[in-house]
């Protein structure tokens, strides 16, 4: 077998797995800004929602804002973040964005599976993400590794439940051709199921979110010692220590 097939193989073989290797070391293309204004707009075409706008960089690897309106989407992201994660070619961006395309169309959906509804939009877009992955022959070993190194917050699950997801959605749609509205649909058909199915690992993992952040210390006040009292025994020791480094300092000059 000639070594440039065999490189091919290697990389249909690898396209779904998830792991640090493969995802920071193989596999890699150079992704422009032009590159992403374009997938953004294909995934937007194919869901039928209007081209967000790009509004600068974010502190997340991407985020969507949202208004009352369809058109008032607005998405940013952080390009450097996101290599750092493994989502480094095209298939990688093109479901981090499905991720964020599917908020926008998902965003006056309640699902009410479970007690963090923020969750469970997480978890919808990231199954989009599979589904859309499975129809349009996508690699999704790098994406899932990003998600995966996600530990749970107030806002997102744990990233094993995440990886699980869009494992779960591409499944769900081996053999099958679907437009966007259709795929919207699976979505939410299979959540119930998918969260009541883990319903023990997400109650599990968001009553101990919640035990840590109740119980986590709190951040210690900060006093500056100009505003505290002249009688205070440490004011007085500092202020006695800065005096005494400007005599000293004078008598050098």
């Amino acid at each position: 077998m000639p070594a440039y097939d065999h490189q091919q193989w290697m990389k249909y073989m690898r396209r779904h797995e998830a792991n640090v290797f493969n995802a920071i070391f193989y596999d890699k293309e150079e992704v422009t800004e032009d590159d992403i204004q374009r997938v953004i707009a294909d995934v937007a075409s194919f869901f039928s929602l209007p081209v967000p706008e790009i509004n600068g960089k974010c502190e997340s690897f991407a985020e969507v804002l949202l208004g009352d309106k369809a058109g008032e989407c607005e998405l940013s992201y952080n390009l450097e973040m996101l290599r750092n994660a493994g989502i480094n070619n095209k298939d990688a961006f093109t479901l981090c964005f499905v991720h964020e395309m599917a908020h926008q169309a998902l965003h006056r959906y309640q699902f009410m599976l479970f007690c963090s509804e923020r969750w469970m939009q997480e978890l919808a877009a990231d199954l989009t993400a599979g589904l859309y992955a499975e129809r349009h022959h996508l690699a999704t070993g790098k994406f899932k590794y990003a998600l995966s190194t996600q530990k749970c917050s107030i806002t997102h699950p744990d990233g094993k439940i995440r990886e699980n997801i869009v494992e779960c959605g591409r499944h769900y749609l081996e053999q099958q051709i679907v437009n966007g509205t259709k795929m919207m649909n699976m979505v939410l058909q299979i959540m119930p199921t998918f969260v009541f199915t883990h319903k023990k690992k997400l109650k599990t993992e968001w009553y101990q979110l919640l035990d840590e952040l109740e119980h986590s210390p709190q951040e210690p006040v900060r006093y500056r010692i100009e505003d505290l009292p002249d009688s205070n025994l440490i004011k007085q020791a500092v202020l006695k220590y800065k005096l005494s480094k400007a005599q000293e300092d004078e008598n050098y000059r």
